[in-house]
Protein backbone atom coordinates (compact mmCIF):
# COMPACT_ATOMS: atom_id res chain seq x y z
CA UNK A 1 0.00 0.00 0.00
CA UNK A 2 1.54 2.69 -1.18
CA UNK A 3 1.70 6.20 1.53
CA UNK A 4 0.03 9.28 1.02
CA UNK A 5 3.07 10.86 0.28
CA UNK A 6 3.80 8.34 -2.31
CA UNK A 7 0.87 8.41 -3.89
CA UNK A 8 0.99 12.24 -4.44
CA UNK A 9 4.85 11.99 -5.78
CA UNK A 10 3.64 9.03 -8.66
CA UNK A 11 0.96 11.93 -9.54
CA UNK A 12 3.43 14.10 -10.06
CA UNK A 13 6.07 12.00 -11.71
CA UNK A 14 3.35 11.00 -14.28
CA UNK A 15 3.23 14.75 -15.82
CA UNK A 16 6.93 15.88 -15.34
CA UNK A 17 9.50 13.91 -17.09
CA UNK A 18 12.67 12.90 -15.64
CA UNK A 19 15.17 14.47 -16.64
CA UNK A 20 19.18 14.30 -15.80
CA UNK A 21 20.48 18.48 -16.09
CA UNK A 22 19.39 21.74 -16.02
CA UNK A 23 17.90 21.37 -19.72
CA UNK A 24 14.63 23.38 -20.30
CA UNK A 25 11.42 21.34 -20.45
CA UNK A 26 10.13 20.86 -24.19
CA UNK A 27 6.99 22.95 -24.82
CA UNK A 28 3.79 20.86 -24.12
CA UNK A 29 -0.03 22.33 -25.43
CA UNK A 30 -1.96 23.87 -23.70
CA UNK A 31 -4.88 21.75 -21.74
CA UNK A 32 -7.55 22.44 -19.78
CA UNK A 33 -6.85 21.46 -16.04
CA UNK A 34 -9.20 18.29 -14.77
CA UNK A 35 -11.31 19.38 -12.41
CA UNK A 36 -13.30 16.38 -11.86
CA UNK A 37 -12.94 14.25 -8.77
CA UNK A 38 -11.36 10.78 -9.23
CA UNK A 39 -13.37 7.83 -9.95
CA UNK A 40 -13.33 4.82 -7.56
CA UNK A 41 -11.12 3.24 -9.89
CA UNK A 42 -8.55 5.38 -10.10
CA UNK A 43 -8.60 5.57 -6.21
CA UNK A 44 -8.04 1.46 -6.87
CA UNK A 45 -5.45 1.75 -8.75
CA UNK A 46 -3.04 3.56 -5.40
CA UNK A 47 -4.36 0.49 -2.97
CA UNK A 48 -1.83 -2.29 -2.59
CA UNK A 49 -2.87 -5.72 -0.75
CA UNK A 50 -6.37 -7.17 0.00
CA UNK A 51 -6.72 -5.41 3.64
CA UNK A 52 -6.31 -2.04 4.68
CA UNK A 53 -2.70 -0.69 5.99
CA UNK A 54 -2.22 0.12 9.87
CA UNK A 55 -1.53 3.92 8.21
CA UNK A 56 -5.10 3.54 6.27
CA UNK A 57 -6.87 1.87 9.27
CA UNK A 58 -5.20 4.80 11.69
CA UNK A 59 -6.91 7.51 8.98
CA UNK A 60 -10.10 5.50 8.48
CA UNK A 61 -10.51 5.80 12.45
CA UNK A 62 -9.85 9.41 12.96
CA UNK A 63 -12.13 10.50 10.61
CA UNK A 64 -15.02 7.99 12.16
CA UNK A 65 -14.32 9.48 15.16
CA UNK A 66 -15.12 12.61 13.78
CA UNK A 67 -17.94 11.77 12.15
CA UNK A 68 -19.34 10.11 15.50
CA UNK A 69 -18.64 13.03 17.25
CA UNK A 70 -19.89 15.34 14.78
CA UNK A 71 -22.73 13.74 14.14
CA UNK A 72 -24.02 11.61 17.30
CA UNK A 73 -25.24 14.18 19.23
CA UNK A 74 -26.77 15.67 16.42
CA UNK A 75 -29.07 12.34 15.37
CA UNK A 76 -30.01 11.64 19.09
CA UNK A 77 -31.07 15.25 19.44
CA UNK A 78 -33.27 15.25 16.08
CA UNK A 79 -34.48 11.61 16.55
CA UNK A 80 -34.20 10.57 19.60
CA UNK A 81 -33.85 6.61 20.19
CA UNK A 82 -33.95 6.04 16.31
CA UNK A 83 -30.85 8.42 16.22
CA UNK A 84 -28.92 5.75 18.39
CA UNK A 85 -29.77 3.22 15.56
CA UNK A 86 -28.68 5.54 12.66
CA UNK A 87 -25.53 6.89 14.38
CA UNK A 88 -24.48 2.88 14.40
CA UNK A 89 -25.62 2.20 11.08
CA UNK A 90 -24.44 5.57 9.35
CA UNK A 91 -21.30 6.35 11.22
CA UNK A 92 -20.08 2.92 11.91
CA UNK A 93 -20.96 0.57 9.55
CA UNK A 94 -21.43 2.21 6.37
CA UNK A 95 -17.85 3.75 6.40
CA UNK A 96 -16.71 0.75 6.71
CA UNK A 97 -18.26 -0.64 4.26
CA UNK A 98 -17.35 2.11 1.95
CA UNK A 99 -13.71 2.03 2.44
CA UNK A 100 -13.87 -1.57 1.45
CA UNK A 101 -16.08 -0.89 -1.92
CA UNK A 102 -14.12 2.45 -2.78
CA UNK A 103 -10.58 1.43 -2.60
CA UNK A 104 -11.07 -2.22 -3.44
CA UNK A 105 -10.18 -4.19 -1.16
CA UNK A 106 -11.19 -7.52 -0.68
CA UNK A 107 -14.47 -7.86 1.03
CA UNK A 108 -13.72 -11.88 2.46
CA UNK A 109 -10.64 -10.97 3.53
CA UNK A 110 -10.94 -7.84 5.36
CA UNK A 111 -14.50 -8.26 6.98
CA UNK A 112 -13.55 -12.17 7.29
CA UNK A 113 -17.17 -13.12 5.33
CA UNK A 114 -16.98 -16.64 5.44
CA UNK A 115 -20.02 -19.04 6.68
CA UNK A 116 -20.07 -19.64 10.44
CA UNK A 117 -18.18 -23.04 11.02
CA UNK A 118 -20.53 -25.72 13.07
CA UNK A 119 -19.40 -28.42 15.43
CA UNK A 120 -16.85 -27.93 18.05
CA UNK A 121 -15.49 -24.21 16.81
CA UNK A 122 -18.93 -22.57 17.52
CA UNK A 123 -19.66 -24.36 20.82
CA UNK A 124 -15.92 -23.61 21.49
CA UNK A 125 -16.59 -19.69 20.45
CA UNK A 126 -19.43 -19.70 22.95
CA UNK A 127 -17.80 -21.62 26.14
CA UNK A 128 -14.98 -18.92 25.43
CA UNK A 129 -17.57 -15.94 25.66
CA UNK A 130 -19.55 -17.62 28.56
CA UNK A 131 -16.52 -17.60 30.72
CA UNK A 132 -15.33 -14.49 29.22
CA UNK A 133 -18.28 -12.67 29.82
CA UNK A 134 -17.99 -13.96 33.58
CA UNK A 135 -14.66 -13.39 33.87
CA UNK A 136 -15.48 -9.93 32.64
CA UNK A 137 -17.79 -9.40 35.82
CA UNK A 138 -15.47 -9.81 37.95
CA UNK A 139 -12.51 -7.70 36.32
CA UNK A 140 -15.54 -4.66 36.99
CA UNK A 141 -15.57 -5.82 40.55
CA UNK A 142 -11.75 -5.58 40.88
CA UNK A 143 -11.93 -2.23 39.63
CA UNK A 144 -14.15 -1.15 41.60
CA UNK A 145 -11.24 -1.00 44.26
CA UNK A 146 -9.30 1.59 42.00
CA UNK A 147 -12.13 3.81 39.79
CA UNK A 148 -15.70 3.86 41.82
CA UNK A 149 -18.84 2.49 40.49
CA UNK A 150 -20.48 5.22 38.58
CA UNK A 151 -23.89 4.23 40.34
CA UNK A 152 -25.77 7.12 38.69
CA UNK A 153 -24.55 6.34 34.89
CA UNK A 154 -25.34 2.66 35.53
CA UNK A 155 -28.71 2.99 36.99
CA UNK A 156 -29.88 5.30 34.09
CA UNK A 157 -28.58 2.20 31.71
CA UNK A 158 -30.55 0.18 33.62
CA UNK A 159 -33.46 2.39 33.60
CA UNK A 160 -33.21 2.44 30.38
CA UNK A 161 -33.02 -0.97 29.33
CA UNK A 162 -35.73 -2.04 31.81
CA UNK A 163 -39.45 -2.35 30.44
CA UNK A 164 -42.46 -4.50 30.78
CA UNK A 165 -43.84 -4.08 27.12
CA UNK A 166 -42.98 -6.69 24.68
CA UNK A 167 -42.72 -4.74 21.83
CA UNK A 168 -40.57 -2.37 23.73
CA UNK A 169 -38.05 -4.67 24.42
CA UNK A 170 -38.13 -6.13 20.29
CA UNK A 171 -37.38 -2.52 20.01
CA UNK A 172 -34.41 -2.43 22.00
CA UNK A 173 -33.40 -5.74 21.31
CA UNK A 174 -32.80 -4.36 17.67
CA UNK A 175 -31.73 -1.10 19.03
CA UNK A 176 -29.06 -2.27 21.44
CA UNK A 177 -28.19 -6.01 20.45
CA UNK A 178 -29.06 -6.48 16.61
CA UNK A 179 -27.40 -3.59 14.89
CA UNK A 180 -24.62 -2.82 17.07
CA UNK A 181 -23.10 -6.53 17.05
CA UNK A 182 -23.45 -6.17 13.08
CA UNK A 183 -22.35 -2.40 12.98
CA UNK A 184 -19.30 -2.75 15.42
CA UNK A 185 -18.27 -5.99 14.56
CA UNK A 186 -17.67 -4.65 10.71
CA UNK A 187 -16.16 -1.58 12.40
CA UNK A 188 -13.57 -3.26 15.08
CA UNK A 189 -13.55 -6.77 14.10
CA UNK A 190 -13.44 -6.09 10.21
CA UNK A 191 -11.39 -2.96 9.25
CA UNK A 192 -9.56 -2.82 12.44
CA UNK A 193 -8.37 -6.49 13.18
CA UNK A 194 -7.67 -6.91 9.46
CA UNK A 195 -5.47 -3.33 9.09
CA UNK A 196 -3.40 -3.97 11.88
CA UNK A 197 -2.78 -7.42 11.51
CA UNK A 198 -0.33 -7.02 8.33
CA UNK A 199 1.91 -4.91 11.48
CA UNK A 200 1.43 -6.04 14.51
CA UNK A 201 0.72 -10.34 13.78
CA UNK A 202 -2.45 -12.31 15.19
CA UNK A 203 -1.97 -11.30 18.73
CA UNK A 204 -0.99 -7.68 18.53
CA UNK A 205 -4.05 -7.09 16.13
CA UNK A 206 -6.42 -8.72 18.50
CA UNK A 207 -4.84 -6.55 21.29
CA UNK A 208 -5.06 -3.11 19.26
CA UNK A 209 -8.50 -3.81 18.13
CA UNK A 210 -10.02 -4.32 21.49
CA UNK A 211 -7.75 -1.03 22.56
CA UNK A 212 -10.02 0.94 19.97
CA UNK A 213 -13.11 -0.78 21.10
CA UNK A 214 -12.63 0.20 24.98
CA UNK A 215 -11.69 3.62 23.96
CA UNK A 216 -14.52 3.72 21.61
CA UNK A 217 -16.95 2.35 24.68
CA UNK A 218 -15.73 5.50 27.34
CA UNK A 219 -17.78 8.13 28.46
CA UNK A 220 -17.75 11.38 29.31
CA UNK A 221 -18.58 10.73 32.91
CA UNK A 222 -16.39 7.84 33.84
CA UNK A 223 -13.91 5.33 32.34
CA UNK A 224 -15.35 2.78 34.54
CA UNK A 225 -16.75 0.75 31.50
CA UNK A 226 -13.29 0.55 29.17
CA UNK A 227 -11.53 -2.59 31.13
CA UNK A 228 -14.29 -4.81 30.94
CA UNK A 229 -15.18 -3.77 27.37
CA UNK A 230 -11.64 -3.82 26.63
CA UNK A 231 -11.77 -7.84 27.75
CA UNK A 232 -14.73 -8.62 25.48
CA UNK A 233 -12.54 -7.14 22.61
CA UNK A 234 -10.18 -9.08 23.31
CA UNK A 235 -12.42 -12.11 23.01
CA UNK A 236 -14.63 -11.28 20.10
CA UNK A 237 -11.48 -10.71 18.32
CA UNK A 238 -10.07 -14.01 19.43
CA UNK A 239 -13.10 -15.86 18.04
CA UNK A 240 -13.26 -14.25 15.00
CA UNK A 241 -9.48 -15.00 14.11
CA UNK A 242 -10.05 -18.75 15.13
CA UNK A 243 -13.42 -19.25 13.11
CA UNK A 244 -12.20 -16.70 10.52
CA UNK A 245 -15.47 -15.91 10.40
CA UNK A 246 -17.15 -12.46 11.37
CA UNK A 247 -20.40 -13.55 12.13
CA UNK A 248 -19.16 -15.79 14.45
CA UNK A 249 -18.61 -12.68 16.75
CA UNK A 250 -21.78 -11.13 15.38
CA UNK A 251 -23.69 -13.93 17.18
CA UNK A 252 -21.93 -13.51 20.06
CA UNK A 253 -21.91 -9.59 20.48
CA UNK A 254 -26.14 -10.26 19.91
CA UNK A 255 -25.86 -12.72 22.60
CA UNK A 256 -23.98 -10.62 25.22
CA UNK A 257 -26.10 -7.46 24.57
CA UNK A 258 -29.15 -9.04 24.21
CA UNK A 259 -28.83 -11.72 27.38
CA UNK A 260 -27.67 -8.10 29.45
CA UNK A 261 -31.00 -6.93 27.89
CA UNK A 262 -33.37 -9.86 28.88
CA UNK A 263 -31.85 -10.16 32.29
CA UNK A 264 -33.53 -6.38 32.61
CA UNK A 265 -36.56 -7.75 31.14
CA UNK A 266 -37.47 -10.74 33.08
CA UNK A 267 -39.14 -9.70 36.20
CA UNK A 268 -37.17 -13.07 38.19
CA UNK A 269 -33.69 -11.43 37.37
CA UNK A 270 -34.56 -8.06 36.95
CA UNK A 271 -33.48 -7.06 40.36
CA UNK A 272 -29.69 -8.44 39.52
CA UNK A 273 -29.29 -5.60 37.05
CA UNK A 274 -31.13 -2.71 39.03
CA UNK A 275 -27.82 -3.54 42.09
CA UNK A 276 -25.29 -2.13 39.93
CA UNK A 277 -23.19 -2.14 43.00
CA UNK A 278 -23.81 -5.89 43.80
CA UNK A 279 -20.55 -8.02 44.01
CA UNK A 280 -20.36 -11.19 41.69
CA UNK A 281 -21.00 -14.20 43.45
CA UNK A 282 -17.73 -16.24 43.75
CA UNK A 283 -18.95 -19.12 43.66
CA UNK A 284 -19.42 -18.35 39.91
CA UNK A 285 -15.18 -17.85 39.45
CA UNK A 286 -14.12 -21.73 38.91
CA UNK A 287 -17.50 -21.89 36.52
CA UNK A 288 -16.27 -18.47 34.13
CA UNK A 289 -12.79 -19.94 33.98
CA UNK A 290 -13.88 -23.68 33.61
CA UNK A 291 -15.94 -22.58 30.43
CA UNK A 292 -13.52 -20.00 29.39
CA UNK A 293 -10.36 -22.80 29.19
CA UNK A 294 -12.61 -25.55 27.66
CA UNK A 295 -13.83 -22.77 25.23
CA UNK A 296 -10.33 -22.01 24.22
CA UNK A 297 -9.47 -25.76 24.17
CA UNK A 298 -11.92 -26.13 21.91
CA UNK A 299 -11.37 -23.52 19.70
CA UNK A 300 -7.81 -24.64 19.12
CA UNK A 301 -8.04 -27.79 18.25
CA UNK A 302 -10.79 -27.14 15.44
CA UNK A 303 -8.52 -24.87 14.06
CA UNK A 304 -5.43 -27.14 13.91
CA UNK A 305 -7.33 -29.30 11.34
CA UNK A 306 -8.31 -26.40 8.93
CA UNK A 307 -5.42 -25.01 8.12
CA UNK A 308 -3.77 -20.99 7.98
CA UNK A 309 -5.76 -18.61 6.95
CA UNK A 310 -3.76 -16.97 3.90
CA UNK A 311 -6.00 -13.73 4.81
CA UNK A 312 -5.29 -14.02 8.08
CA UNK A 313 -1.41 -15.04 8.32
CA UNK A 314 0.94 -13.19 11.09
Amino acid sequence: MSSPGEVLRSASGSVLPFFSGPAPLPPMPWREPDMSSPSPTDLRRHVEGDTPTPRVTLLFLLGVAFLYLLGGLPLQLLFGEVGIGLMQIGLLLLPALLLVKVLGYDPVKTFSLRPPPRGAPLRGAILLMAGGVILAWFLAWAQSFVIPVPVEVLEALAAFLTTDDPLRFLWLLLLVAAIPAVAEEFLFRGVVLSGLRSRLGTAGAVVGSALVFGIFHLSPQTAFRFLPTFWLGILLAWVVVETRSIWVGVLLHFLNNGTILLISFLPATRDVASQVEQDPPFLLLPVGVALFVTGAILLRSARGGAGEDPGFSS
